[in-house]
Order: C-alpha cells, then structure tokens, then sequence
C-alpha cells in the first residue's frame, strides 16, 4: 500500500513539474511586432533583420537567441523609439540577453542626456522585462500599453 500510495505521490508530483514548466509559448515575434507596429502607430523604425545585426546593435551571442523582433530610431535628433523581443534558447540565454539589453537601456540613456534631454524621463520610466525565456526592451511613451501587448501575447 505504501509503495501504491509513493508512486501516485511521484507520478502527481512529475504532471505538477511538467505543467508548470509547459510554458514553451509558441509566438511568432515579427508577427506580433507588426500587431505593435499598428496597434500604436510606430512607424519609420529600423528593422534589425538578422542575428548578425541584433549582435551589434545589441551585443546579444547569437547562440543564445532562438527567434527575435526588434526595431529602433537610428538618430537621436528622431527620439528614442525601441522594442525588441527575445526569446532565448534556455534560462541561462535569457540571463545573458537581458545583462545585454540592460546595457542598451543605460546607453540610451546616457545617450539621451547628451542629445535629447527631453526624453531622458520617458528613457527613465523603462525597463528590460522577462517572462521565461522571453526577454523584451520597450523604450517609447507608450511603453506601458506595448509591455501589457508583449506580455498578453506571451501567456
């Protein structure tokens, strides 16, 4: 009875695990770039087509990044206008993504104090956030609606 009793404690215990980790979300990133794009009237932003380009822009390895969108101003005379969207091929990828777009945000920031201090508080209101393996940096005014977007996609 005891040994029954283990193994059904085991075998709810293993379902209970393996359903809170059943979170590989499947979302196609360009796809709800674009729903971003014309949801909140963002346009005339670079996009940064591949994994060579994310790594300069952002210094992100590209071992570490499965699928990503993401889109900038190129000028400071523009404004500060930024989303990517990661998601990393394990926790560890997601750790170093996220230390790299941290990076960005504060130069952007510093960016900003010398050319656009006007934007500095907006820069300030931002932040790099995570859900799982998904790593995203939204710097714009509507940062807040575009992170509720990033994240309603992402459950």
């Amino acid at each position: 009875m005891k040994r029954i009793f283990a193994i059904i404690v085991a075998a709810v215990l293993t379902l209970t695990v393996l359903t809170a980790c059943g979170g590989a979300k499947n979302v196609n990133l360009n796809d709800l770039m674009k729903k971003i794009n014309d949801t909140y009237g963002l346009s005339g932003l670079t996009t940064v087509e591949d994994s060579d380009n994310l790594n300069r822009y952002y210094r992100t390895p590209k071992e570490d990044v499965k699928q990503f969108a993401a889109e900038f101003t190129k000028a400071a005379s523009d404004g500060y206008t930024e989303v990517v969207i990661v998601e990393a091929n394990d926790a560890d990828a997601a750790g170093r993504v996220k230390t790299q777009l941290e990076t960005r945000l504060r130069s952007q920031l510093s960016d900003a104090k010398s050319y656009n201090a006007e934007q500095v508080s907006m820069i300030e209101a931002c932040s790099v956030k995570e859900k799982g393996n998904f790593v995203w940096l939204v710097i714009s005014d509507k940062q807040a609606d575009i992170n509720a977007e990033i994240e309603k996609a992402l459950k």
